[in-house]
Order: C-alpha cells, then structure tokens, then sequence
C-alpha cells in the first residue's frame, strides 16, 4: 500500500517527502500517544522500581521510533517477562516507523537511476535482508526477531507486488487456479499459528511461510474469489477499520493484567474475554474521537499537528527521562521495604565474590585468600555460583574446620561435559586443575554442588505459576551424540561417571553430594517488593514442591544411581520444602528472603542451607 501510494506520487511528480510523513505520523502518533500516556497511570500504581524503570525506557523509546531497539536490548519476545512490559507491542511500530522514514529516502535515489535500478537494488536489498535473517537466526536470534535489517525482506515482498502494478503487471491466469492460490495464500498464512511456537528461530526462513502466503493473497485473491468476498464482508472490513487501535490497546491491558495475577499465573479467562471486548471498544472510541479527526486537516491543521505531536513527544521523553533516573520512581515505596529487597538482591557474600572464578578470568589453584576459617579440619567446598554464599557461611556452623572454596560460575564439577553457547573453555581446565590439587591437600571431607538441573535440560524452569527464569546454559557430552535425547544422556552419564570417579579416587574420604537447590522461576526480591507493597500481613512467597521434583527428576534420579559407599547426600529441599507448608517450598518469609535472584540462595538462604549442612557434615569430622 505504501510503496503504490510513493509510486503514483512519483509518476506524477508530486511527491513530497515532508507530506508524506505527515501523512504517516497523523495516521500512526495520536492514538498511540494517547495509550501511552494512559498507561503512565496504572504503571506508576502497579511496577515496581525495576519494571517501571524499563517502562520508563519505553516512554523514551516510543516517540523515538525505537521501541524496537529497547525490547531488542532487554529480553527475548516470547520470554515470560516481556508479557508484562506494557508497550512490548510497539516494537513493531519502531521497525515500522523506522521503515518509513527510510524507505521513500531510497525510492528517491533509486529512481534517478529509472525503475529498472530501483527493481534491481530493492531486490538486492531484500535478498541480503533474507539471507542476513536465516543467519542470524542462529547467531543472533533476539536482534533477528526485533531490527529491521533482518524484517526488511518482509515488507519488501509487499513493495514487489507494488512495482509489478505499477508497472502495468497483468495476471493471465484462469479463476479457478486463482480461487486456489488465493485459498493456498490464506492457508499459509494461518497455518504459522499452528505450527509455530516460541522455540522457533523466526523470522529467518520460517517467515516464508507467512509472506508468500500473504503475497498469494494479495496477488490471487480478485472480486469474485471465495478469500476476497471473505475478506471484503462487512465482519472483517469492520475489524480492519478497528485493528490498530485494537493493536495499540491489547497489550497494555493484557501486561497489566498478567501483572497483577502474577503469583496466580495467567489470569482467568473470563476477565481475558472481558478485556478483548474492552479492547474492541477502546478501539472503537480510539478510531472515532482519535484517529479520524486528526487525520483530518481541515480539523487539524499541520501547524497544530506538529506542534501537538511534537509537545507530546518531549513529555513522554521528558517523563521517561525522569522516572529513569529516578530509578524507576523508588520513592513510591517504604524505603524499609526497598531496604529488606536491595538486601536480599545484593547480598552476596563479599568472601563468596572473590573466590568465585568466571569465565574468562585466570585462575591459580590454590590461592590462600580461597580459604575460611582456621580449623584443623580441611574441607573442599567445590561446586558452581550455587554454593557461594553457603560456602562462605559454612564455617560460621563448623568452627572446627578450615573450608577451601573451589568455585566457578556455570562450571559444575564434573569431567566429561562442556559448554558451547559462550567460550567456557576454562572450565574444564579448571575442573582438571581442582582435582589433580586436591588429592594432594590432604582434604578430610569433599562438597560437591551444582545446579545440575539445567545443565541436563538447556531450559528454564518454570514453577508453573508465572515464574519463568531469564537464563539458559547450553552443556553437551565430550562425547558423540545425535539428537538432544542423546545428549541429555550423555550428560547424565558424565554425571555418574565423573562422580564414581571422584569417589573412587578419594577413598575413604567422605563425598557429600548435594542435590539441586530448589529453583524460584521468579526473580523472588522483584515479587517479594510487589506482594508486599500491596499486602497488609507478613509476605509469604512458595512455589509448588511437586514441580520442583519433576523437573529435577532426571538429574537427581542420575545422582541416586551412583552407589559408592563414601557418598552421602545433602538435599537443600529439607530446608526449604514441605517446612511451613505441606507442598511448598518457601521463598520468602516475613522480612526474610531465601533468594538474591531466581535460583540464587541470598544471604538469608545460604545462612539456613550452611545450618544443614553443618549438621549432616559434622558426625564425620
């Protein structure tokens, strides 16, 4: 549509870049100026200062046209998080927007060089775009989904169709093959919905499927055919008329909801059903009062359109600017609260940081700073980021002991395994050179900890109540395998051998392994500051016992399987599951909260885990 309206303009000499931006702003910028600003109220009634600070990036990024470059920077789409960001849905206007501005700049250059050039650069440019897409869907997969350089291909394909027409294009073809290819088009396009999920790298070569779908329409769909009179009966001409204000509305009250039912999971379907019918309504009311008389010049001139857009867009940007640095508004909260969540949040223990390894940084097996305490009992705590702040707090419980802290983030201690989504090559080094060391320390006891849940699965836990972690590692067997069936086996294996291993060479020496740590799935101090700004008795956060068991079935089933008799098993859920309530394993309680992220245990939780252990390990020293 906009390339046929740029062409007609074009051949008869009268186009206007400065009108036809115009055009597009009075078409786009006033009803989605006034969503935004609506949603600034229940934002400041409901987001907590981390929420609020990325919806006051939004505020900035909407009027800059670069909505699509702030979520591109924050989160993959589909990740449970972006569901409740307000003005996630304007990422699409920024690649639209962004396509405006550009794309009549190069119909102006091309067409110095007559229509041929323009076919043949356009084409150029899509091919590129194509093939830029089916690469980065691999390489770079959340930039592929948001910028335009890997859209451009997409809304080219509309582009082609224009010039074809424009052209003087004709399609000779009989009414039956185009009742077909137009029923085909349709197909294709709806079939996405179905076939289609989260997981899939879009939009690459899977975009095909939609927009040659969509170009089939287009092109076949003549008066006549069973798609046309379809898509030309009042129902869908009135939704037509009604999808971008149903599109600006849909997901600010959708993210809102969601917010609010956020410890519940999704919200009732009911209310969801309510919400699509106030949507349509908002819609409606948006095209009447908003859209229609500002598209109109003879009620809004262009004198006051820009001034108006143009004032509207300095207080949203002035707004955002202010609530950022702001720090997402923290003075809206009991700084008493805010101190027990910052708490929480960063309250690693200082020893735990220092002693921990990360990827990339050099490391020297042993370091005298890598120990605590000054017992005569020498203990190896070796384990992943998981163990940190226990490791650091184990002492306080075993005063009898000296604890060296052999910890490496996202590296488990275990032979035989390695990570290929980043460069971890370290970690088997690092592994190799704690062991070799070991055996020479003359250790009275072994911890081995990991997250071992996630480095079996390559997912994210989901608690299944809304809480979905942000973080996946991507662990595969040293080796072969073919499928991911066989990989999860070959890390399972490594898990047992590596272990057997370690027992083995060690004897008699205790092993104490320590099971999975349970997992939040929310970034706990976030709910905690939103449960308990809005609660009137202490905050009590739990997620479901048997969702925890279940999804780490498989790794700890792995871990039961190894039988060596210097082994002994630590299991944090006795600490944290089935304590306050039957079938739930506690989060936060009180002023107390267990974790520093989703899977993190603060200082509060470690303190309680290091109790544990020091009571399984103490009989053995």
């Amino acid at each position: 549509l906009i390339t046929s309206l740029i062409l007609a303009d074009m051949d008869k000499g009268s186009f206007s870049l400065a009108q036809f931006y115009e055009r597009r702003a009075r078409r786009i910028l006033p009803a989605l100026f006034v969503v935004t600003f609506i949603c600034i109220l229940p934002a400041w009634y409901w987001l907590i200062p981390i929420d609020m600070s990325s919806f006051a990036k939004s505020l900035m990024a909407v009027p800059s046209f670069l909505s699509n470059v702030q979520f591109w920077q924050e989160s993959g789409y589909f990740e449970r998080s972006t569901e409740l960001k307000p003005l996630l849905h304007t990422w699409s206007l920024g690649v639209e927007e962004q396509y405006y501005l550009l794309f009549p700049l190069l119909i102006l250059v091309c067409w110095r060089f007559g229509k041929r050039r323009l076919n043949f650069m356009l084409l150029a440019i899509a091919v590129v775009s194509l093939l830029f897409s089916r690469w980065a869907a691999h390489k770079a997969p959340e930039a592929n989904f948001y910028l335009l350089p890997t859209r451009a291909w997409e809304i080219f394909s509309g582009a082609f169709i224009a010039l074809y027409y424009n052209r003087g294009g004709v399609l000779n073809v009989s009414f039956r093959l185009r009742q077909c290819l137009g029923v085909l088009g349709l197909f294709m396009l709806l079939s996405g919905m179905f076939i289609y999920d989260r997981d899939t790298r879009f939009p690459g070569f899977y975009a095909l499927l939609p927009v040659l779908g969509t170009v089939l329409v287009i092109l076949f769909s003549s008066p006549g055919t069973l798609v046309y009179r379809l898509l030309s009966s009042r129902a869908f001409v009135g939704m037509g008329l009604l999808s971008y204000g149903a599109y600006l509305w849909h997901q600010p009250l959708f993210a809102f909801a969601r917010y609010h039912y956020i410890f519940q999971g999704e919200p009732p379907a009911t209310l969801m059903a309510l919400l699509i019918l106030l949507c349509i309504i908002l819609a409606y009311l948006s095209r009447r009062y908003i859209e229609e008389p500002c598209r109109s010049k003879s009620l809004v001139s262009s004198r006051v359109f820009r001034r108006g857009a143009a004032s509207a867009a300095v207080v949203l940007i002035g707004a955002g600017a202010l609530a950022f640095a702001d720090k997402g508004n923290v003075l809206r909260f009991d700084p008493a609260l805010l101190h027990i969540v910052e708490g929480a949040r960063n309250s690693l223990n200082p020893l735990a940081e220092v002693c921990r390894t990360d990827a990339g940084q050099e490391f020297h097996i042993p370091r005298a700073e890598y120990w605590y305490g000054k017992g005569q009992k020498k203990i190896l705590v070796w384990g992943d980021s998981h163990i940190d702040n226990t490791a650091a707090q184990l002492v306080d419980y075993l005063p009898q002991a000296r604890i060296y802290h052999a910890g490496y983030a996202s590296c488990p201690p275990i032979r035989g395994i390695h990570r290929i989504d980043v460069d971890y090559s370290d970690c088997a080094a690092y592994t190799d050179s704690v062991w070799t060391w070991a055996k020479t320390e003359g250790f009275d006891a072994i911890v081995l900890s990991a997250r071992w849940r996630p480095y079996v699965e390559a997912s994210k836990f989901d608690n299944g109540e809304g809480g979905v972690e942000d973080y996946v590692v991507d662990f595969v067997p040293d080796t072969e395998y073919h499928n991911e069936q066989e990989r999860r086996a070959g890390i399972l294996a490594a898990y047992r051998a590596s272990i057997t291993e370690l027992a083995n060479e060690f004897t008699p020496l205790p092993i104490y392994l320590v099971y999975q740590i349970p997992e939040a799935g929310w970034d706990v101090p976030d709910v905690y500051l939103r449960a308990a700004s809005r609660a009137s008795e202490p905050v009590l956060l739990s997620t479901d016992y048997g969702v925890y068991q279940a999804a780490n079935r498989p790794s700890s089933e792995a871990l039961d399987s190894i039988d060596k008799a210097n082994i002994q098993r630590i299991y944090p859920e006795n600490v944290f599951c089935n304590t306050v309530i039957t079938g739930r394993c506690v989060l936060a309680q009180g002023e107390k909260l267990y974790y520093l992220d989703d899977d993190h245990p603060s200082y509060d939780g470690a303190a309680a885990l290091a109790k544990y252990f020091a009571g399984v390990i103490a009989p053995s020293l």
